[in-house]
């Protein structure tokens, strides 16, 4: 019996010695008290978390989420790092405070815990020669229209439409001459965007103001433009999406799943996009994935990629749907 005691502790403390060297700690054992039967704890496991912050200051957060074998004996924790560059809240929230990236160690403690995980910070140049998804260049003048009729326009009862062409002029402005004759409704798209360039450009076009609701499709020329695959649009997407959360907090987000083209090369790309953000969105109370892209069918399409002017209304109905209250106009 003794002996199995001590493979154990052995074990335990092999393995906790093991992820601290490796940096990246996520499991730990109570090392405070012996078991001891009917007084045994179980162990705590925080999993790696990863946050984001670019050159405009633009930042993402993470929620650190503490697994306890034993729900019963969960316990509060205390998080400890010797680093400035990141803040955690007591509610376990990251955010990350300068722009360099690194990897820091965390340790998460109570009275019976004790483990460290990693919270990794990702810097990102939004530049093009930082990144040449970023290249902003030839969307100067679509840019300054845009920011230019939220400055004039744009309102704290607003719904904000922006993304890609399906959110520009070109594409929308016929529907939205009658639809929003009477709403509190902009639109600010910009053809051939993709969610990298609207890291960089939503709050230039947005300005200071936070809108009641800003409505968002923005994807497909990920794929479509620059061959991207599944992993990184959803990076991009998540992030986007968390800029805009902590730039305008007060803002109701919704987001338009990816429309499938009736060119099919990257269908199977965008279908598990649409699923992977569906389950993210589902996380947070201040974003909505709106589900169009199974409402949506070739016939709906005027050239195999954009909605026939009559067919926008499938996406203005869904929002309402969804729960989105757009205000009358004043």
């Amino acid at each position: 019996m003794k002996r199995a005691k001590r493979i154990a502790l052995l074990l335990a403390l092999t393995l906790a010695c093991a992820a601290w060297f490796a940096g990246c700690t996520v499991r730990g054992e109570d090392n405070k008290e012996p078991e001891q039967p009917g007084n045994t704890y179980g162990t705590l496991t925080i999993e790696d978390v990863t946050v984001y912050i670019d050159s405009d200051r633009h930042y993402t957060f993470a929620e650190i989420e503490p697994v306890f074998s034993d729900p019963s004996k969960a316990e509060a924790l205390t998080y400890t790092y010797d680093t400035e560059a990141i803040s955690i809240d007591e509610e376990g929230i990251v955010i990350p405070l300068k722009r360099e990236s690194q990897e820091v160690n965390v340790r998460a403690e109570s009275e019976h815990f004790n483990v460290i995980f990693q919270v990794v910070v990702e810097s990102i140049g939004l530049s093009a020669s930082a990144n040449p998804l970023y290249d902003v260049s030839r969307f100067t003048s679509n840019i300054t229209a845009n920011a230019a009729k939220c400055a004039a326009s744009l309102t704290e009862n607003t719904t904000l439409f922006i993304g890609d062409s399906f959110m520009d002029d070109y594409f929308i402005g016929e529907y939205m001459q009658t639809y929003a004759a009477d709403k509190d409704v902009l639109n600010a798209g910009i053809s051939s965007t993709t969610s990298y360039h609207w890291e960089a450009i939503y709050d230039e076009i947005i300005g200071e103001t936070a809108p009641k609701n800003i409505v968002i499709h923005v994807g497909t020329n990920n794929f479509y433009d620059e061959g991207d695959g599944a992993e990184f649009t959803e990076q991009s997407l998540t992030r986007f999406l968390m800029y805009l959360h902590t730039s305008y907090p007060s803002s109701s987000i919704w987001w338009f799943n990816i429309t499938q083209r009736t060119d099919t090369r990257y269908a199977s790309q965008v279908t598990e996009t649409n699923a992977y953000m569906k389950d993210w969105c589902e996380q947070y109370d201040w974003v909505t994935c709106v589900d169009t892209c199974s409402r949506i069918n070739g016939d709906m399409l005027s050239d195999g990629i954009h909605p026939k002017t009559e067919n926008y209304k499938i996406f203005t109905d869904a929002l309402v749907e969804a729960g989105c209250e757009i205000a009358a106009k004043s």
